[in-house]
């Protein structure tokens, strides 16, 4: 029983944060905008770019997993045959949603703020 509230916990808490990570990266991209890169001067990282573009995609990045994370679940709770092969897809499923997470925020915090500073040294 603990087993299965923990999962629920880890799996609705990485959807929380799958949002907050979209909320977090229109935030920036909002404050700074996209002359944010060429700011600090002429040179601009091809990841900084990447970086733009993913953070401008957020929205679809974040809910895309989000829909297809929770479209999953039902179907393991669904299918699946025993409990502990549920505990496991759905603590699978929440650890893919903490990636995506950690893939968007480390592309604003390295290619929106740290590279455009290192490539011109600032």
């Amino acid at each position: 029983m603990i087993k299965a509230i923990l999962t629920t916990l880890f799996y609705i808490v990485s959807c929380a944060v799958l949002v907050a990570a979209h909320t977090i990266a229109s935030g920036v991209l909002a404050s700074y905008g996209s002359a944010h890169l060429s700011s600090f001067g002429s040179h601009v990282p091809a990841f900084s770019v990447s970086s733009m573009t993913l953070m401008h995609n957020s929205a679809l990045l974040c809910f895309g997993v989000l829909l297809v994370s929770a479209a999953l679940a039902l179907l393991v709770l669904f299918r699946a045959k025993s409990r502990e092969a549920k505990l496991y897809w759905v603590s699978s499923l929440a650890v893919v949603n903490y990636y995506v997470t950690v893939l968007l925020l480390g592309a604003v915090a390295a290619g929106f703020f740290w590279l455009p500073k290192l490539a011109n040294s600032v």
